[in-house]
């Protein structure tokens, strides 16, 4: 893996399933890094930050190789929600799929949005995050078309059925259900469908 942020995310995941304290996680990661020397700072000053019981994610916003906009916002949610060890794992694969092109752009679309609900994204910051984190295509279009339902105080699925192309009857019937259930998991469901 040479993409620093692939790298960050999955040694991370890897580090703490195996029961490995935050600050020793980054100091490993700072001694094990082949990366730039701003990288080994960024490993350092995220240590630091645990040491002096601060949030590390506080201090990745000021190292945006090592860490993409929505992969900070997943990882300051599951930080607050404490579900990082947990949400971690998916969250490289998702970054794996962005980098190396793994899933479609609907799939990664469809799990990102799982994920950011699970980590208690409102709807609106989550489709928020969506329209940034997919700003060059047309599912940024897909997530605007789902805000402005969301914001009409519409449900989702009357804002879906107007792209065809992503959200399918079924798919519209699935985002109905996990409105009022259980979305992250009718976000998956929708996901295998495709």
């Amino acid at each position: 893996m040479s993409i620093p942020e692939l790298r960050f995310i999955n040694n991370l995941a890897v580090l703490l399933e195996c029961g490995r304290p935050l600050r020793n996680s980054f100091r490993v990661m700072k001694d094990a890094s082949l990366g730039t020397p701003k990288e080994k700072e960024a490993y350092e000053a995220m240590a630091k930050a645990v040491e002096k019981g601060e949030d590390f994610t506080l201090v990745l916003a000021d190292f945006p190789e090592l860490c993409s906009r929505s992969s900070l916002a997943l990882l300051k949610a599951a930080r607050r929600t404490s579900t990082l060890a947990a949400v971690l794992p998916r969250l490289a694969v998702l970054v794996r799929a962005r980098h190396e092109g793994e899933l479609d752009p609907r799939q990664r679309f469809f799990e990102t949005w799982a994920l950011m609900v699970e980590t208690g994204f409102s709807i609106e910051e989550a489709l928020q995050e969506l329209c940034q984190e997919f700003s060059h295509g047309p599912l940024r279009e897909v997530a605007d078309g789902l805000r402005a339902a969301n914001r009409s105080n519409k449900l989702l699925a009357e804002g879906a059925i107007l792209f065809p192309e992503v959200f399918d009857p079924v798919s519209c019937d699935l985002l109905r259900y996990g409105e009022a259930r259980d979305l992250a998991k009718a976000l998956r469901a929708i996901n295998r469908l495709i």
